[in-house]
């Protein structure tokens, strides 16, 4: 089980700034009309998540800000298809308060420069293909031993106006090894006002439209906010591993014509640190097992969390 989460968490933290990093701008989003204005890749985002909890008697938190900027270098629309290039930058902290000092501080930081190129070859097939370097680590002491590299590659096929799905595979060095991983998304309109998305079965979003300013909708999010961050010489460049599961109810609205906010109470039904020395690392997951390492120091407690955040597209 242990094996499996791990598994989940790593595609959706790189679906996850995939996602952030294209807008969603998705084939089912896109008309292939001529006339057809062309999508808004643009977009600057923040959040701020709250997460408390209870641990023998003494309160604790988590805290999470995130941020990213993504600027269109390409975006042409022609007969039908279309091709971008994206780049950005994105930054996502951690905070800690009230959680014992064994697990390296109460500061983790994470900032990636995400490219995304999508290629068109008619309307119906296009490729994806994005890389995502991150730096994640403490800060205490930067060197190369911080980064962290991922990279997806997608075909996306639209079987129809109303739905599309996409099918690929995703790599990523972690600081606990190597994986190579399938892919699997989908995005459908079921209705004018009703539409389903996500990265199966790792992160998910059900919306329901209920105006053209505002919407409702579900969120479940395998990994979102979580990830590994190396600590610095001092802590013997040992590393940081936080897994987050979270299902939540959100309300989105559209304060002006591309600028909106959200809210949005879930909870955190896995909330989880390890703490593991440098050293215990698996390579090349699935085929070798992730559980074979042993953590330092390991805590686990479930809790509300309450999100807020706002964007703006161009």
């Amino acid at each position: 089980m242990k094996t499996r989460i791990l598994y989940l968490i790593t595609i959706a933290l790189i679906s996850f700034k995939l996602s952030a990093q294209s807008q969603q701008s998705t084939p089912v989003e896109q008309s292939v009309a001529e006339s057809t204005p062309l999508p808004k890749l643009g977009s600057f985002e923040t959040d701020y998540t709250y997460s408390p909890f209870v641990v023998d008697g003494k309160k604790m938190n988590i805290q999470q800000v995130n941020g990213a900027l993504t600027l269109p270098l390409i975006n042409k629309l022609q007969n039908g298809k279309l091709d971008f290039l994206l780049a950005g930058v994105s930054y996502s902290g951690l905070f800690f308060s009230g959680i014992s000092p064994q697990f390296g501080g109460s500061e983790f930081h994470a900032i990636s420069v995400p490219l995304t190129f999508q290629k068109s070859f008619s309307p119906k097939y296009s490729l994806l293909v994005s890389f995502i370097p991150t730096l994640s680590s403490d800060l205490k002491d930067i060197s190369g031993d911080d980064m962290l590299y991922s990279g997806v590659a997608m075909l996306k096929i639209r079987t129809s106006a109303n739905f599309s799905y996409s099918v690929g595979a995703a790599y990523s060095k972690q600081f606990f090894g190597t994986l190579i991983l399938p892919v699997f998304g989908i995005d459908w309109n079921i209705s004018d006002k009703l539409s389903f998305s996500g990265t199966l079965p790792v992160s998910e979003k059900l919306n329901y439209q209920l105006s053209g300013k505002s919407a409702i909708g579900l969120n479940i999010d395998f990994g979102i906010g979580g990830g590994s961050y190396r600590l610095s010489k001092k802590m013997n460049g040992d590393y940081l591993q936080v897994q987050q599961l979270k299902g939540s109810l959100y309300y989105g609205y559209n304060l002006a014509k591309n600028f909106s906010i959200n809210v949005s109470a879930g909870y955190n039904f896995t909330q989880q640190l390890d703490l593991y020395s440098k050293d215990q690392k698996v390579n090349w997951i699935p085929f070798n097992d992730p559980n074979k390492r042993k953590y330092l120091a390991e805590m686990k407690k479930p809790g509300v969390a309450i999100q807020s955040g706002i964007s703006y597209r161009f």
